[in-house]
């Protein structure tokens, strides 16, 4: 069973501090490796999540592609996507099966709501947020049918360029 509560009581755990690593080694047998210069996440192919982390301090060379200065990674956020022998525990009581409707009757109104097309990545997106005290549960649909891509949970004090 996937607990999110398991996991945002880790938000603000640095990277390579003793107990996150710990807990992230009874976690997981699957992580993919910190890397910032290729992405902000950590990767469980078993349990289908991306652990996500802020790094404000590291100083990376953009032209040489060079991590000067490594700075202390902070889980922050984290990307959950569905599987299918996976039984999920999610706020609202939310299913990777429900629709925008259904989540609408479980959740209420979003927070916010972000409907538009990137003309960079020519694509169509729409998310709806909810603020949960200081956590914010960002839902990722399929525009056309308006079923779940995957789900996003964040601490809100924590990822400042995703404030909400």
């Amino acid at each position: 069973m996937f607990n999110y509560l398991h996991f945002t009581d880790q938000f603000g755990s640095y990277l390579y501090n003793d107990d996150f690593q710990a807990f992230l080694a009874k976690t997981f047998t699957d992580l993919s490796r910190y890397n910032i210069l290729e992405s902000d996440y950590i990767r469980s192919e078993t349990l289908h999540i991306d652990l996500g982390f802020t790094n404000d301090d590291a100083v990376i060379d953009e032209d040489e592609l060079i991590v000067l200065e490594p700075g202390q990674p902070i889980f922050s956020h984290l990307n959950i996507y569905p599987k299918q022998d996976i039984q999920y525990f999610l706020p609202f009581e939310i299913s990777f099966t429900d629709t925008r409707n259904d989540v609408f009757q479980k959740a209420g109104n979003p927070t916010q709501t972000n409907h538009e097309v990137s003309p960079l990545l020519d694509k169509h997106f729409l998310i709806d947020h909810y603020k949960i005290g200081d956590l914010v549960l960002s839902i990722d649909y399929d525009p056309h049918d308006e079923n779940i891509n995957f789900i996003q949970i964040r601490d809100n004090n924590i990822v400042a360029h995703l404030k909400l």
